[in-house]
């Protein structure tokens, strides 16, 4: 009967062990991929988050409205300057295959009122 304990608690002293012990020797790039996808995005959150703290900080009077709008402009500036570039992206994907996506949507609208029109 000591056996058995003694291997249960052996096994609860090892599990324990190896859950305070593994992350350490995790691989890296699997954390690395989800940083990549909110890689983008945690800049402008960290930027908006910012701008709330100020704004909390001018109503408890903490700063000055010059020193305030100084900041805030700044902000703004840095959360436009991420955002730029997602705007030229969008930009430059080609646009020739929403024309066409339109071009037979109409068509098929065209269709059924010529359709409807015979019929009534």
């Amino acid at each position: 009967m000591d056996y058995i304990f003694l291997l249960l608690g052996s096994m609860i002293v090892i599990t324990c062990f190896y859950f305070i012990v593994s992350p350490f020797f995790n691989r890296s790039g699997e954390n690395d991929s989800h940083s990549e996808e909110k890689g983008a995005e945690m800049p402008l959150e960290m930027i908006y988050a910012a701008v709330n703290e100020l704004e909390m900080d001018f109503l408890m009077k903490k700063l000055t409205k010059d020193d305030f709008e100084a900041m805030k402009t700044q902000y703004h500036t840095l959360a436009a300057s991420y955002l730029k570039p997602e705007k030229v992206q969008n930009k430059n994907q080609p646009k020739g295959n929403v024309d066409k996506a339109d071009r037979e949507i109409l068509k098929e609208l065209n269709k059924i009122r010529k359709q409807k029109g015979t019929k009534g």
